[in-house]
């Protein structure tokens, strides 16, 4: 048998003769400019910047250097096909590279640069004496320094890198086959034959060729091979995925997008046959911005087919905590986009990389003519194999959408983790079809391959990889280049004919990883949280206030749209960035509240006379509740009755004062009047001691270190805690995951806790006549808690204003409520609807899901009697037999240090209900949704009337109907729908 490593050696020398340098470098000075300063880099004059020699030392986190120099072909080179040669010490972390480069020739931009595409094509023939001019800048993002940089030319030899990639594919097959296999004898004995025909001699370039091209001949009988026809077919379509931010910042992902676009771009050009994808709007969009020039180029290669725009989304968001409506806009907005700027309508929800799916989505899909969802992160479950790659998924109304999942790995890989980022050689292709569970179904698979996050996108390499298998090798699959979209429309086209051949996965695809996604960088979620409402309202105000007279805002409404869905990112929103990162999503938080706090001002202004106010109720429930009212008012008058205000407390220190209203329609509102001078005080109905808190409905109890032993109805005397139990009990736990600190919790968190229990001070702050409260302080370690838990006149919940000083690391804060309830599954809300979840583990899939999603509340029911936790800003949660527990920091180190470290704010409540959960959404909604204080200034008498009367209580309404189609009617194409504002459920899924 021929050793593989004989022929491993001669293709080795054989690759380097592909390249072959030349000893004329271009000689290059250099200097660092401010990621604003691009424009002045490009024109700037060089003859101050630095000669650049071999112990140059350069580089630093987020650094952008710039190297320039002229280059003059020598009479030796003229005529001969030229690559420059970029030596820099290329670092590669986690699959992306630094320095990254931007190459200009000429002052055209050639060509992206990073450890996988080091060459750049120069000429393919010029005279002696002809100067080309190179300018590339150079980013890097590690802290660790570059030792010099340098620019070679380089021979080209292409007729010895197409005989290279002849032998070297199909060589690559063979080591894959097992001893036994017939195939690869008859592949080794082919290429052993064709490398005997190449003559490696030096000093004769002509009979070098020469007997290249005898090899090329020798090994086409290996390609006549007739065993590739009875093979499945593979299509291949080239792809980067950058993300959007991550271990870097946005400004930099801008620059990874020129670079990986323009490397595309040069190989299109070397490379007619290669096709690329290409899906996030956001940073098309960026591109279009920043690098007009590419830009351009980008769209004549789409006109041309080669370049395929395809992903319906804005960008890939999480799409487990984002609300409903984000979802909607992500889509809406995606749609829009790639309809307006490149006339395509897509039709894939393309999602490889986000920590789980929501059981919306489907829905959301169906309405909007996306056709089919693609990912491949369900690979990563640590517990379960998910049973099926092709199959159609049933979301929470009972829509059913195709679903697909990618299933490269490599061949020798016996896991079940698969990749969107293969560097395509043909373990990836034979490993796709090994991984495939469904063989018996199905023999035409999709894989898209290329460098992802900086690392350039597919290479010269591949792309020659490609057309080796595309001829077809014995023992490979069969290979196809070509778009994502042709082969989604045959797979859809033949699921909807044959719907019962394919599986259906019911419910959401819960991702067994990263569940600390839930709850890192809390106060980035809290944000998210209070920006959807902040549009919610804005978006109604301005269509109350357009019947008004006022102009609806929708220049601003949009770049807030923007702003919210840019911090949507899958690395930004679940907390697994770098810490610059939140610096810049806390400017843009701060922007973005400073705006709409102007916006709803403006806006309600119009909707109450000049001397009233306005109670703007924002959600599609009549309410009476307590309105919060400025510093200073004593007092307010509604419907001609005086009411007098109650100072209250919060757990940050500050006060702020509250009144009751009454009959505030949804959807609208109502005005009032403020009065400095007190009315007759009300008499208070509610009682509180440290120990107590009793409205009369409720009666809640409190041991001596401040955790609630009793939680009852009085009507009825059903107690809501476990006898003996302790609620509101905060835990500790050690959280030092195996792998991604700030992605994972891994289910051995609870070996190694410690209670929370060290009461400092437990205070009456608050005793009526609207509200009774009392302040606690614990102490744990470095940190401090406090809460203000209060309860209201004629409240069924029980409700914990918090604050925290947290400086603590890799330490998990839960707290826990163990409740007086039999049941076996907990309902928590998602998107449109809620999930039915088992609080038992019977199997290893319940196991599995120890830590789950939430949105507005989880709940724990049997028949007639329930309590739910309604929360402000929180997304994770357990519920194991009757104990509910809610995450509420997790405080990681990885990817960034300081993460979760100082002042969180939230709160959360206990509701005590009659088992029905549309009481529960309900007060869910009130919870996060407060009542609204703003002073009038309408010329005459005017009135917030709702623009919609909702006649069940099944039914909510996010935003009204003329709102949408004013804003986004644009989005409508002939078989598009666009979502509707309410989505039907079946079911336990409730819509909204």
């Amino acid at each position: 048998m021929i050793r593989i490593a004989k022929l491993d050696r001669l293709l080795t020398r054989l690759q380097a003769a592909i390249f072959v340098p030349t000893g004329t470098f271009v000689p290059l000075r250099f200097r660092q400019f401010e990621d604003s300063e691009r424009a002045k880099a490009v024109t700037s004059d060089r003859r101050d910047w630095v000669a650049v020699d071999r112990d140059l030392v350069w580089g630093e986190p987020d650094g952008y250097y710039w190297f320039g120099g002229t280059v003059e072909i020598p009479s030796a080179l003229a005529g001969k096909p030229l690559f420059a040669r970029v030596l820099a010490a290329f670092g590669s972390v986690m699959g992306r590279s630094d320095p990254q480069l931007l190459v200009r020739v000429n002052g055209r931009i050639a060509q992206g640069g990073d450890g996988n595409h080091r060459e750049f094509p120069l000429t393919a023939g010029a005279d002696a004496g002809t100067q080309f001019d190179m300018l590339i800048e150079a980013g890097t993002i590690e802290d660790r320094r570059q030792l010099g940089f340098a620019v070679e030319l380089c021979l080209h030899d292409r007729l010895a890198e197409e005989t290279y990639y002849d032998l070297k594919v199909p060589l690559d097959v063979a080591r894959l086959l097992k001893d036994d296999d017939a195939r690869r004898a008859r592949l080794l004995g082919h290429i052993d034959a064709a490398l005997d025909c190449i003559d490696f001699r030096p000093g004769n370039p002509e009979r070098f060729a020469a007997s290249l091209q005898a090899a090329r001949e020798r090994i086409n009988a290996l390609y006549a091979e007739a065993d590739a026809e009875a093979m499945p077919e593979i299509v291949a379509t080239g792809h980067t995925h950058i993300d959007v931010a991550w271990l870097w910042r946005v400004r930099e992902t801008r620059q990874k997008m020129a670079r990986s676009i323009a490397t595309a771009l040069s190989l299109m050009e070397q490379y007619p046959d290669y096709r690329f994808m290409y899906n996030q709007g956001v940073l098309l969009d960026y591109l279009d911005q920043d690098y007009p020039e590419l830009f351009e180029r980008l769209q004549g290669k789409v006109t041309g087919g080669q370049f395929e725009i395809e992903g319906a989304l804005w960008l890939e968001p999480d799409v487990v905590i984002a609300s409903g409506e984000a979802l909607v806009r992500h889509i809406i907005k995606g749609v829009r986009y790639h309809q307006e700027t490149f006339g395509v309508t897509p039709k894939i929800c393309w999602l490889p990389d986000t920590f789980g799916y929501s059981a919306a989505l489907p829905q959301l899909m169906a309405q909007s003519g996306l056709e089919v969802f693609i990912t491949h992160k369900m690979s990563w479950n640590d517990t379960n194999r998910m049973p099926n790659e092709i199959f159609f998924w049933q979301g929470l109304d009972g829509t059913k959408v195709p679903a697909y999942f990618l299933t490269t790995q490599k061949y020798e890989y016996n896991g079940i983790n698969t990749t969107y980022c293969p560097d395509l050689t043909p373990s990836h292709v034979m490993g796709a079809w090994k991984r495939f569970s469904q063989k018996g179904l199905h023999d035409e698979l999709f894989l898209v391959y290329g460098h992802g996050d900086g690392g350039g996108g597919p290479t010269r390499g591949m792309l020659e990889n490609v057309r080796r298998m595309e001829r077809g090798i014995p023992g490979c699959p069969r290979l196809k280049h070509e778009p994502m979209a042709p082969y989604f429309e045959r797979l859809v086209e033949r699921m909807t004919a044959e719907p019962a051949q394919f599986p259906t996965w019911v419910g959401e695809l819960y991702l067994e990883y990263h569940r600390g996604t839930l709850t890192s960088v809390a106060k980035n979620k809290r944000n998210n949280r209070l920006a959807e409402i902040a549009l919610h309202e804005i978006e109604l105000l301005g269509v109350l206030a357009r019947q008004a007279g006022v102009a609806y805002p929708a220049e601003s409404v949009a770049m807030l749209w923007k702003s919210l869905l840019l911090n949507q990112f899958h690395d930004i929103l679940p907390g697994t960035s770098i810490g610059p990162v939140y610096e810049d999503s806390d400017r843009d938080y701060a922007a973005f509240f400073a705006t709409a706090n102007d916006l709803r001002a403006q806006l309600a202004a119009a909707l109450a006379p000049a001397g009233q106010h306005l109670v703007f109720n924002s959600t599609s429930q009549a309410r009476d509740d307590l309105l919060l009212v400025p510093e200073g008012v004593a007092g307010i008058l509604q419907n001609g009755e005086g009411k007098a205000v109650q100072s209250i407390v919060r757990a940050d220190g500050s006060r702020a004062a509250v009144v009751p209203v009454s009959d505030v329609p949804g959807l609208g509102g109502t005005s009032i009047g403020l009065s400095t001078t007190p009315p007759q005080a009300s008499a208070s109905t509610l009682s509180v001691s440290p120990r107590h808190l009793d409205n009369g409905i409720l009666r809640a109890v409190f041991d001596e270190s401040g955790r609630l032993t009793s939680l009852s109805r009085l009507d009825t005397g059903r107690e809501a805690i476990t006898e003996g139990g302790f609620g509101n009990a905060f835990t500790a736990f050690q959280d030092v995951p195996i792998d991604f600190d700030a992605w994972d919790i891994d289910d051995f968190f609870e070996d190694k806790s410690w209670p929370v229990d060290d009461l400092v001070s437990a205070e009456v702050v608050e005793t009526g006549p609207w509200r009774a409260a009392i302040r606690f302080e614990w102490r744990y370690e470095s940190s401090r808690i406090v809460q203000v838990v209060s309860l209201a006149a004629g409240a069924r919940q029980l409700e914990f204003d918090s604050f925290v000083d947290w400086h603590e690391h890799q330490t998990l804060l839960k707290v826990a409520f163990p409740l007086a309830i039999r049941t076996d599954q907990s309902r928590a809300e998602t998107q449109f609807g809620h999930l039915s979840r088992p609080t038992h583990s019977n199997t290893s899939w319940d196991r599995a899901r120890f830590e789950t999603s939430m949105h507005r509340w989880v709940d724990l029911s049997e028949s007639g009697f329930g309590v739910a936790a309604l929360n402000d800003s929180k997304y994770g949660y357990d519920a194991k037999g009757s104990v509910l527990r809610l995450t509420l920091i997790k405080s990681p180190v990885f990817p960034w240090p300081e993460a979760d470290q100082g002042a969180h704010r939230f709160s959360y409540a206990l509701l005590v209900h009659d088992g029905d959960l549309q009481a529960v959404h309900d007060a869910a909604v009130r919870f996060n949704q407060p009542l609204r204080l703003f002073e009038g200034k309408a010329a005459a008498a005017t009135e917030a009337a709702p623009l919609v009367k909702i006649d069940t209580p099944q039914i909510a309404s996010r935003r009204s109907n003329r709102a949408k189609t004013a804003q986004l009617s644009s989005c409508d194409s002939g078989r598009r729908r666009e979502p509707p504002v309410g989505l039907r459920s079946r079911s336990e899924s409730r819509t909204e």
